[in-house]
């Protein structure tokens, strides 16, 4: 079979398709490069699952022209970015669909194109772009593409190996850029899932004897928006309604405008010949009315999430774990004025969350990642007209300011980083405070608070005058590795030791789902031994996988 030379709408499914195969594969490679060795660095995890999502989002979508399946592939990553990694890849594929968005094939000075508009994209999303990082890999990949798409005859494979080569050597220079990787001894870990990205999409032209591409097992762990039933039930607008709008001189913002009453998470993107909608709607009949004016309609879908979600529900119920805990949201509630939605892994901390007044706790798994249509779905669950979202944890950030711009609520996101900052921010909140006030004293009570971790060496490393060997128990204070032992409660000991100071008056401990039930009983007398009597000390357990021991000092 004779492939065109040109980039199409075929050609780019398999491109994004096959990537996430090889990426696949080294995924665990591009986690062990997070530049602190915990056991929970998941910067390939989160691009593979982002990645997955769009690569889902092109299955069985054949005959798609080049601007209509980069939209699919960039909403698909979007609605399925984890973690700011996740996030910034879900832009740079923004950014190319616009660099592609209107047209039926691309030649190499087009994909040099995207590539300009994928840099404006990323960096526009991120509030302070820092050197060595992703953002760096991708800019030196969109300058090699230029300078390769410059000649004559240049093809589209032949710029993808020169943004691979440019990738890689700016990727391997990116230690000498950020302090931290040079310490760590690693390169950037979302600047070397971006080069293997591109190296996949090569890898599609090399692999052109028989791909049967949707016999390829595509993102089966994690599925994108994996709601539970009583997370969902309560939506308004439970029609999640797409379709594509083709005609002439298709007026996109007005076609926005027009259906921003219909419902929330609407996106409106294309080009004046094809306009991809994507709304969650109480109304689809209506949707459909609104867009039939403007051209003729195609590839409706039209899907009630309830019901999805119910089945979904029915079908986890026969191996739920035993002990997992999921707020319930009562779908006849009247509407109050605040909600509350915050974020943990561990049954105890999920517990403790919901006794000071969480609506909804999300269940993050062991990363703490939840997507951005996780986060959408949960904000549309609660409800209420106000809702405050705490991510305690600051890879949930990014995530949380796209789901902040699709829900059309008003959703208040707190600059929690730990958990014990969100647990410190709802002992703070009042439901009969203003959201000002209350945003207020939550900032303040994050801002109070010392965060101590217990957990072990993924992997050999040194950070600062700290060396540690892979199995290593580690203590981290306000993610600093501040001591290095062999026995979880003396790094426990140490790290408070250099924790407390004169005006703190509580120390918290959480301990972990490894810690057993004697060790826990004593840890009340130990503590104490180490800090003496001026201090409140108080112990719960948090069934949290992966560190024995979070400790606040307040």
């Amino acid at each position: 079979m004779v492939r065109t030379s040109l980039l199409d709408g075929d050609r780019f499914r398999e491109l994004i398709i096959v990537s996430q195969r090889y990426l696949s594969q080294r995924k665990k490679e591009v986690d062990s490069l997070n530049v602190f060795p915990v056991p929970d660095g998941d910067t390939g995890t989160n691009m593979y699952l982002t990645l997955s999502s769009a690569a889902d989002s092109l299955k069985g979508k054949q005959g798609l022209s080049l601007g209509e399946a980069a939209d699919t592939a960039s909403m698909g990553a979007l609605m399925g970015a984890r973690g700011n990694s996740g996030v910034i890849l879900s832009q740079i594929f923004r950014g190319i669909a616009k660099g592609f968005a209107g047209k039926q094939a691309a030649d190499a000075e087009d994909l040099a194109h995207a590539f300009e508009e994928a840099v404006s994209t990323a960096y526009k999303a991120v509030m302070k772009p820092v050197e060595g990082t992703i953002l760096t890999v991708l800019r030196g990949m969109r300058d090699a593409a230029q300078v390769a798409a410059g000649v004559p005859g240049a093809s589209i494979p032949e710029v993808l190996q020169e943004c691979v080569a440019k990738g890689q050597e700016v990727l391997d220079r990116t230690p000498d850029m950020l302090p931290a990787l040079k310490q760590a001894g690693v390169v950037d870990a979302g600047g070397k899932g971006l080069v293997y990205i591109i190296e996949g999409f090569l890898q599609c032209y090399e692999a052109d004897a028989g791909i049967v591409l949707d016999d390829i097992a595509l993102h089966t762990e994690n599925p994108v928006a994996d709601v539970h039933e009583e997370e969902i039930t309560g939506i308004e607008n439970p029609y999640d309604t797409q379709l594509l709008i083709l005609g002439s001189g298709l007026p996109i913002d007005e076609i926005r405008t027009d259906l921003e009453s219909l419902g929330d998470s609407l996106l409106v993107v294309g080009s004046g010949d094809v306009v991809r909608v994507h709304i969650h709607t109480d109304v689809p009949h209506e949707v459909l009315e609104v867009c039939f004016k403007y051209g003729h309609l195609s590839q409706i879908i039209i899907d009630n999430m309830i019901e999805q979600s119910k089945q979904a529900h029915m079908d986890r119920k026969a191996y739920e774990p035993a002990g997992s805990h999921h707020a319930t949201v009562n779908p006849e509630q009247p509407v109050k004025d605040l909600g509350i939605i915050s974020v943990a892994t561990g049954d105890g901390l999920q517990e403790i969350m919901r006794s000071l007044g969480c609506d909804l706790v999300m269940d993050g798994g062991i990363t703490m990642n939840p997507s951005t249509s996780d986060l959408v779905e949960a904000v549309k669950s609660v409800g209420a007209k106000k809702v405050i979202f705490l991510p305690n944890n600051g890879n949930i950030f990014l995530a949380a300011k796209q789901a902040k711009k699709l829900t059309g609520r008003n959703m208040y996101i707190v600059p929690s980083k730990t958990v014990p900052q969100g647990i410190s921010a709802l002992l703070a909140l009042n439901p009969n405070d203003s959201i000002r006030e209350n945003l207020k004293k939550a900032g303040k009570a994050v801002r109070s608070v010392k965060t101590g971790e217990v957990t072990f060496a993924a992997r050999n490393g040194k950070f600062g005058k700290h060396v540690m060997q892979e199995g290593d128990i580690i203590g981290l204070v306000d993610s600093r590795v501040e001591a290095v032992g062999q026995n979880s409660e003396q790094v426990l000991g140490e790290i408070v030791k250099k924790m407390i100071r004169k005006n703190h008056s509580v120390v918290t401990v959480y301990y972990g789902e490894d810690i057993d039930d004697s060790t826990a009983e004593g840890l009340q007398d130990m503590l104490e031994s180490w800090v003496g009597e001026s201090y409140e000390i108080e112990v719960y357990r948090g069934g949290q996988p992966l560190y024995y021991y979070l400790v606040s000092v307040e």
